[in-house]
């Protein structure tokens, strides 16, 4: 009897530590995926709110410019933590969709910065900082090969202007490829 009270205890005290060590792993793994979001923040970004729509060119790695029309959807979610934006643009001479996107805009308060959650319909998808200048710009930026893309938006009132810009590593010299202008057609 006393031998099995003995395996009992261990089994006992062998539970407990297990039940820690899976408590402490888990509340590690659920920290790190858990933050906190600012409503004050996303303020700043209130007015981008509405249904938007107008033209645009873009150029490609060829130096093809090629224009477009452009929609592009804005809600404020959760509370007004997060923006939802929903694009199209489509080819100006013959009507097809030409890209599809949706971005989840945020203020992260543990990284202090705005972060943009964004998928294209070809798949790709990216994760990046963006900020607000002292001009009142939006502005985001991500690596690609030999460089990497700047998008710089203002909207002032019922406008709205983007400008991309392909930024060669090395030299940091900017080249244009693309430029929209939209106009708000419902709040």
């Amino acid at each position: 009897m006393k031998n099995r009270n003995s395996q009992y205890k261990s089994l006992k005290m062998i539970f407990i530590i297990f039940t820690f060590l899976f408590g402490a792993l888990f509340g590690q793994s659920a920290m790190a995926q858990t933050g906190t979001t600012s409503s004050a923040a996303m303020e700043k970004l209130a007015n981008w709110v509405g249904q938007w729509k107008g033209e645009g060119w873009s150029m490609d790695e060829t130096q093809q410019r090629s224009t477009f029309t452009v929609e592009e959807n804005i809600q404020l979610k959760v509370g007004g933590h997060a923006i939802l934006a929903e694009g199209i643009g489509k080819d100006k001479a013959t009507g097809e969709v030409g890209f599809e996107s949706l971005g989840i805009i945020y203020f992260d308060n543990q990284l202090n910065h705005y972060q943009i959650k964004s998928f294209i319909a070809d798949g790709n998808m990216a994760l990046t900082k963006a900020t607000v200048n002292d001009q009142g710009q939006f502005m985001w930026q991500f690596d690609i090969p030999n460089g990497s893309i700047r998008y710089t938006m203002n909207i002032s009132g019922d406008t709205w202007n983007e400008k991309g810009e392909y930024i060669m590593k090395g030299t940091g010299q900017a080249f244009p490829i693309l430029e929209m202008n939209l106009t708000r057609v419902k709040k």
